[in-house]
């Protein structure tokens, strides 16, 4: 795409999502925590109201009327015509229709070389057309961003989430030159506040959507499920007129756990668990040599030295490090590398050597798209990234540890394998519990892997994700099974930082080839 072709494609971007009012009341659902010298200021309980389930008065009653009209006419609007969209003659207010994202291929790298760049299938084009393909394809979470499809619970001074469950499940590959149209289709919330009251009303809340690329092809299904537990000073003086960020985000004290200080003993595990990745590559695995209880060789990212940060409408955010594996491997590279005094942590010399570059483009998109009314995400976000660095210890994105997890998958099921379907969890209440936030109502609707593992019956997510974490996955084959002529293997995957604890957990479906195929 030329550089007026993206000009002339952001002003008609712009022009499109002008209508969208759906999304203007979002949350950044995304964004997890605040670093530390962020944090929302402390009041006691009695400075807010108890709150009942199914019980709105003054103007929480009215803001939640709206709220459920508007998930109804969502429910009443039936399919999107497609056709109509990508035209440009959908009437104009159709809820649930939101941005329009023009797929570049700088993007598509920006992507795929931060978490995967020795998979020749994301970086190397001659090589993808070897297996049918158009061209390199996107990271299969690139357009998969919640705040995209997301409206948050609409009124609120405080607001703490938990139980975070997310869902994509992949149809067709995206490629440079693509565009995606963003649809959601459904949205519900529960009230899940406990019964003898709280001052939380706690809200499980989920929305199903869909992505089609420009020939009206659907390209992904998304369901993003999360509870929000919210907050209402009893004396209305108390919240801030024009509240950021930092005035209503509200999480448990995750950056209470120290960091870590890399010793040569876990060096000399880090190298030993880079030594023995397997990547599958070209050779196809197939579904009759998997067997359920098999366990994929373990990969490993990190440390992580900057955080992701989420670009709205792109769903694997960006801005973070990259992890220096090949750099650290080599024994002349390394010889190069600056350790930490404090963390134990190889570096390049140069720090833009391993923060990649974001493409302009990114933020000039998401910039267009703010300007219209899309609420504060993305002028927030495109702020936030250049703000992260080495030193501001800064927390882990749901989606990082994710992305993370698919460059395990992709290394175990080979070139040949297609992901079906990604899952993930994080914020389980356990863990907000143990670190000081009590009384959080579970999702019902969450999604909890590791007891499908019998070695890991009984554990779950226990910390935050935080810089200076590693991201070592690790996966158990728990289910296999054929449906209509394809063949399908079911995976739990989890991340664990170098002390074992776990930051993030989920399940993929991947489609194999088979033996007998005709």
């Amino acid at each position: 795409m030329t550089r007026s072709n993206v000009k002339r494609f952001l002003f008609s971007s712009v022009l499109a999502v002008a209508s969208i009012s759906w999304v203007q009341a979002q949350a950044p659902t995304t964004l997890g925590l605040l670093p530390p010298q962020q944090q929302l200021a402390q009041h006691p309980a009695s400075d807010f109201v108890v709150v009942y389930p199914g019980e709105y008065e003054g103007k929480e009653k009215a803001a939640v009327e709206k709220f459920i009209a508007d998930n109804k006419a969502l429910e009443e609007r039936g399919p999107i015509d497609i056709k109509a969209l990508i035209s440009g003659t959908l009437p104009k207010n159709t809820p649930g229709v939101g941005p329009t994202i023009p797929v570049t291929e700088e993007m598509i790298r920006y992507g795929n070389g931060l978490y995967d760049p020795d998979n020749p299938v994301l970086n190397d084009a001659a090589y993808a057309k070897t297996l049918g393909y158009e061209n390199i394809i996107a990271y299969p979470t690139f357009a998969a961003c919640d705040d995209a499809f997301w409206k948050a619970y609409p009124i609120r001074d405080i607001i703490l989430v938990s139980d975070l469950n997310h869902n994509i499940t992949n149809y067709k590959p995206v490629y440079p030159g693509d565009t995606l149209y963003i649809i959601a289709n459904s949205r519900h919330f529960r009230d899940v506040t406990p019964p003898e009251g709280s001052i939380y009303r706690s809200v499980a809340i989920d929305v199903e959507g869909s992505i089609y690329n420009q020939k009206g092809e659907k390209v992904q299904d998304v369901i993003f499920r999360t509870t929000e537990s919210l907050k209402f000073y009893k004396d209305e003086s108390m919240a801030p007129k024009n509240p950021s960020f930092k005035d209503y985000w509200e999480a448990p004290s995750w950056i209470s756990r120290p960091p870590h200080d890399y010793t040569d003993k876990d060096w000399e595990f880090i190298k030993g668990v880079w030594a023995k990745e397997k990547r599958q590559g070209a050779t196809p695995l197939y579904w009759e040599d998997v067997k359920i209880g098999d366990e994929p060789a373990w990969t490993l990212d990190g440390p992580v030295l900057v955080p992701v940060s989420p670009l709205f409408p792109w769903g694997t955010g960006a801005g973070a490090s990259r992890t220096m594996r090949k750099e650290i491997m080599d024994p002349a590279i390394f010889k190069t590398m600056i350790r930490g005094e404090k963390d134990g942590v190889y570096r390049l010399p140069n720090q833009e050597d391993y923060i990649p570059t974001v493409p302009e483009f990114a933020f000039s998109l998401s910039a267009a798209v703010a300007q219209v009314g899309l609420g504060t995400v993305a002028a927030d976000n495109s702020k936030q990234i250049h703000k992260m660095t080495e030193g501001n210890r800064g927390v882990l994105i749901n989606y990082m540890g994710r992305d993370y997890a698919i460059r395990h998958i992709d290394n175990w099921m080979g070139d040949h394998g297609w992901l079906t379907n990604i899952r993930w969890s994080i914020m389980d209440t356990r863990a907000h519990a143990a670190f000081g936030k009590t009384g959080i109502p579970v999702n019902p609707q969450a999604e909890h892997y590791l007891d499908r593992v019998p070695k890991m019956k009984g554990k779950f997510v226990n910390i935050h994700g935080l810089t200076g974490d590693v991201a070592i996955v690790k996966s158990y084959v728990y289910d296999k099974y054929s449906r209509d002529g394809d063949h399908f293997v079911e995976l739990v995957w989890w991340v664990e930082n170098i002390d074992g604890q776990i930051w993030e957990e989920g399940g993929a479906t991947v489609k194999l080839p088979s033996r007998n195929a005709n």
